[in-house]
């Protein structure tokens, strides 16, 4: 990962299984200071109470800056281990720690739970539920972990206290048969294997049904458009301040050629350029560190008759570098999500400067102050127009 130290909060040291590790860590990630008490208690009970000489392979979903996935790696070393998230930022650390620990060998994928995975299978699938998916992404996970075990195969997970009475009732609902349970005063491990009532569901592992809200109208005075949106992404029923200002500025501006959307959310703006301008633009391309909005924008796009050329997983503005061809862009519509301490702008400004075409077109919207700094770290551009708005600025320039 390009400019990797920058992200780094902190790198703490780490023992498991007699083996010594080090663990560089985010601040734009979960547990930012050291290793969080349920991965703890998750690998402890994964040392006393799991069989690892039996265990010669290792799923771990959600796998953040790879803790679970590399501590097992180095007990086993020669066990194949997988490690996935829906964060390519995650993705970056996880490779990076596991470089540092010795794990080259480890398979480390950015994308959606059992996405990608489709017909393999492991003896052990590991995971520290996040709360903030919400209970339908949850209830898809135990649903489809059996399908992803070996024959005797065990899952491995925890979960924070308020979840455990859902966790309990929906695998119980599913026939596991739960083999392990210690619990905290914040959160409970669970080891659990397929019972012989076991199913791993109708539903397909890729499908997208557990993170959609549902279809919703959005309504602007130049065009209306109808998508699908996702839980745990903004704009799910209404516009916000920064998409206001956003098609309040692009209503003037005519876009056309190669448009490449930087973090497109829920997919309002690429929809919403589509029904504007779908005659002019020849192809839509996505990038965003959050697989999640490249998946829900795909398949809006999809819904309006566009296909994707690309739907990118990079950890920053600089990982666009790695993604997009130089000067093939005419319009980037760009949506930063700012980092604490790490500024967007400098990288925004060189990625920029590098794919968008001469003459081409790039749009930034963000908050007043970030949009001021970004101004003053771009070279090589014309300010064509600016919006401000309820503490939000949108920006149009033209490269020279």
């Amino acid at each position: 990962m390009k400019n990797f130290s920058a992200y780094v909060n902190k790198i703490i040291k780490f023992r498991f299984c007699g083996k010594d590790l080090t663990f560089s860590l985010s601040h734009a990630l979960f547990s930012s200071f050291d290793i969080d008490e349920g991965t703890r208690l998750l690998l402890k009970g994964i040392a006393q109470r799991i069989d690892l000489e039996s265990v010669q392979s290792c799923l771990d979903i959600g796998c953040g800056v790879g803790v679970i996935g590399i501590c097992i790696h180095r007990r086993l070393p020669h066990a194949t281990v997988v490690m996935q998230d829906r964060d390519a930022l995650a993705a970056a650390f996880a490779e990076e720690n596991s470089r540092e620990n010795g794990g080259e060998g480890i398979e480390v994928q950015c994308g959606l739970a059992f996405h990608s995975i489709e017909g393999r299978s492991f003896d052990l699938v590991t995971s520290n539920l996040p709360a903030k998916a919400g209970q339908p992404v949850l209830e898809a996970f135990f649903r489809h972990v059996a399908a992803f075990l070996t024959p005797g195969g065990v899952a491995a997970v925890v979960v924070v206290a308020p979840l455990v009475p859902f966790a309990l009732s929906t695998l119980k609902s599913f026939g596991y048969e739960i083999v392990h349970s210690e619990a905290t005063k914040r959160h409970t491990a669970l080891h659990f294997r397929p019972g012989e009532l076991s199913s791993p569901g109708s539903a397909l592992p890729s499908d997208l049904a557990p993170y959609i809200r549902g279809k919703q109208a959005f309504s602007t005075p130049e065009v209306s458009y109808e998508i699908e949106t996702a839980w745990s992404l903004p704009d799910f029923d209404t516009l916000g301040y920064s998409l206001s200002i956003s098609f309040d500025l692009l209503r003037t501006q005519p876009v056309k050629g190669e448009l490449l959307v930087w973090n497109p959310g829920q997919g309002h703006l690429a929809a919403y350029l589509l029904r504007r301008h779908a005659r002019a633009i020849s192809g839509v391309s996505l990038a965003s560190r959050d697989s999640l909005e490249l998946e829900i924008t795909r398949r809006n796009l999809g819904a309006l008759g566009r296909q994707a050329r690309a739907a990118s997983a990079v950890p920053s503005e600089l990982g666009l570098l790695d993604v997009v061809p130089r000067a093939s862009i005419d319009f980037l519509c760009a949506t930063p999500h700012p980092i604490p301490r790490v500024p967007w702008q400098s990288e925004m400004a060189e990625a920029a400067t590098v794919v968008v075409k001469p003459g081409g077109m790039l749009f930034v919207v963000s908050t007043s102050t970030e949009a001021h700094r970004f101004l003053g770290v771009l070279h090589g551009w014309r300010l064509v127009e600016s919006r401000k708005q309820y503490g939000y600025r949108a920006l149009l320039l033209q490269h020279q």
